[in-house]
């Protein structure tokens, strides 16, 4: 690949759930930019009265019982640059406390890592978990140099159903069916 043309993709996950997911690749990005119209579905259990999500497996591979873990809902999307003919490299990453996020930016213009500071940060935090909804971006970033640097923004547009809802309302992973929802077409 020539320099500067990459391609570009999502992860994403629910902390302490096995279950990465991945978006298609975005190739031959000249600016860096990457545009995705795809879906993460996480089906999870939350605890409202302890603000924590259940997490149930098995320890090993050799255990009867399942064990029960209780952590705090959070949500981390990263952006890679997937390269055709070498190791794929991290470019930066986000990560969403559920219920307790910045409101993300309107615009990718206002969208900073100064929202993500919690420190004197005088915006009202967001709870996923009795908007239901949220749309806007979010800065990643990658402080492997010891400093935290913007390295992208994701637009995200999140949504929190019930079990029952889901049922209703089913949607497939990524672009697969049932592709409904909303339907998801492939970007322009």
């Amino acid at each position: 690949m020539k320099a500067g043309i990459r391609g570009i993709g999502r992860k994403g996950w629910l902390s302490g759930i096995d279950d990465h997911q991945e978006t298609d690749v975005h190739y031959r990005s000249l600016d860096g930019e990457g545009n995705f119209n795809w879906r993460f579905v996480f089906p999870f259990l939350f605890l409202p009265a302890e603000n924590m999500v259940v997490i149930r497996k098995k320890e090993h591979f050799w255990s009867l019982d399942e064990t029960e873990q209780r952590i705090p809902p959070s949500l981390i999307i990263q952006i890679w640059d997937n390269d055709s003919f070498s190791p794929d490299d991290f470019l930066g990453t986000v990560e969403l406390n559920l219920s307790g996020m910045p409101s993300p930016a309107k615009k990718s213009k206002n969208c900073n890592l100064e929202m993500m500071r919690s420190s004197g940060n005088t915006k009202k935090l967001m709870n996923i978990f009795d908007c239901r909804r949220a749309y806007g971006f979010w800065p990643c970033s990658n402080d492997e140099s010891g400093t935290p640097v913007l390295t992208g923004k994701v637009e995200l547009e999140l949504e929190l159903l019930t079990k029952e809802e889901a049922i209703q309302r089913p949607a497939g992973r990524g672009r697969d069916d049932p592709n409904e929802n909303p339907r998801l077409d492939p970007p322009k």
